[in-house]
């Protein structure tokens, strides 16, 4: 594993590693409070929403929770134009087990998981009682150590999504071997992506998880080698899920 200091100074050479995404937008995000967990999380609803239709939701989860990587903030930034454009809500919860680069204790990371799928969850159910949501459309997507808690929450509850989204993921196959993996989740489509110039880790835990779960049955899993290195890329994410059936349900 790199050392921080070192990658940080990749980090730095490539950008920063995001494609850049416009800010211009009618209205801003909001930065919210979840009142059950307490959690902080970000929220952009487009300008012309109304509760007269449903909208399909993106719940966009970050990676190491340090500037030089990745902050919920930024995982917004990165969503809220295209969330304008093309019509759907995006939620972007602060979290706790997304840490790719440091070492971490496991026991203290399998806590912190389960306390990210709460907030997820959580943030869920605060939006469908604000806002008129599709919950047949909404989308998980995770880009870099945010993969720990999109595998983990995506495949424990498939039936609060109807599509996951790994781009440039970190991922450990002991998340898999801790749960269940059920029919309902092998019906989940699941898109894992990364760059061709990435770092070597998230291509290897990449391929890993892909063939980890073709293996068990996940045959509407797909994978897709890009340009460019560790880029959060929220447009290919988006075009991949706009192409998936709605979840079954009312």
């Amino acid at each position: 594993m790199m050392r921080p200091v070192v990658l940080t100074a990749v980090l730095v050479a490539c950008g920063g590693c995001p494609v850049w995404q416009s800010q211009n937008v009618p209205v801003p995000a909001e930065r919210r409070v979840e009142p059950v967990t307490g959690e902080r999380y970000w929220c952009y609803v487009p300008d012309n929403y109304t509760a007269d239709r449903r909208w399909p939701l993106v719940v966009t989860l970050h990676g190491t929770d340090d500037p030089a990587y990745d902050t919920y903030t930024k995982q917004i930034n990165a969503w809220k134009k295209l969330a304008q454009d093309e019509g759907f809500i995006v939620v972007a919860p602060k979290l706790q087990s997304v840490q790719g680069v440091l070492p971490v204790i496991r026991p203290l990371w399998l806590k912190n998981l389960r306390r990210d799928e709460d907030v997820i969850l959580a943030v869920l159910d605060e939006m469908a009682r604000r806002y008129a949501i599709d919950q047949r459309r909404v989308l998980l997507t995770g880009f870099s150590s945010g993969g720990f808690p999109m595998y983990y929450t995506g495949l424990r509850n498939p039936g609060r999504f109807n599509c996951l989204v790994a781009r440039s993921c970190n991922c450990e196959l002991e998340i898999f071997e801790r749960i269940e993996l059920t029919d309902a989740a092998r019906e989940v489509p699941i898109l894992i992506f990364w760059g061709k110039d990435d770092f070597a880790r998230i291509r290897d835990q990449s391929w890993a998880a892909f063939r980890y779960l073709r293996r068990h049955g996940f045959n509407n899993t797909e994978m897709e080698e890009i340009d460019g290195g560790h880029i959060r890329r929220p447009d290919l994410a988006y075009d991949f899920w706009k192409r998936q059936p709605r979840a079954t349900g009312p």
